[in-house]
């Protein structure tokens, strides 16, 4: 049986809330494999103040972060029915990512992420979001999973994430 992801809350997937919830909607999963998903951009949104007021442009680190949550999104779906699935965020380890076209107001982005490897709790994803047929950005995105109890140990950890994201 097969997971009908459009009736999913986004906001049950990954702690992010508004005005810092990037993703409206998901539009197709394949366990193991990747989710689609899109995010209608609005000219109400609070970084259009500054960037910028005469000619409005999402910022690239705000395309980034979208599917970086979209890769969140995933993993949490992935990890539904674990035992253990509330018990772990995901968080940004690695980005490496390129822009080509930019996202204006009116537009509607469309972010897919594909699974590539998974080293334990790292994860690796490519990446692309577009309007239309344009490739805006295209990439790649580890993501680790992590114990919410071991955020407040960062520094104790951050050799065994170098020690992850420095190889794909």
């Amino acid at each position: 049986m097969s997971l009908d992801v459009t009736r999913i809350d986004v906001k049950s997937l990954i702690p992010h809330r508004e005005p810092f919830l990037l993703v409206d909607a998901l539009t197709d999963y394949k366990p193991g494999i990747g989710l689609h998903a899109v995010k209608a951009v609005s000219r109400a949104e609070p970084w259009f103040q500054g960037h910028f007021p005469d000619f409005p442009v999402l910022p690239g680190v705000l395309i980034t972060e979208a599917l970086a949550q979209t890769c969140a999104m995933f993993m949490s779906l992935d990890d539904r029915g674990s035992d253990q699935s509330k018990d772990y965020i995901y968080v940004l380890l690695r980005t490496e990512m390129r822009h080509f076209n930019p996202v204006f107001p009116g537009t509607l982005l469309t972010l897919k992420v594909e699974k590539t490897e998974t080293n334990g709790h790292f994860v690796y994803f490519k990446v692309s979001a577009s309007r239309g047929e344009k490739t805006c950005a295209r990439g790649t995105i580890t993501v680790g999973k992590t114990k919410r109890s071991r955020m407040d140990t960062a520094d104790e950890d951050l050799a065994h994430v170098e020690a992850h994201v420095s190889t794909p």
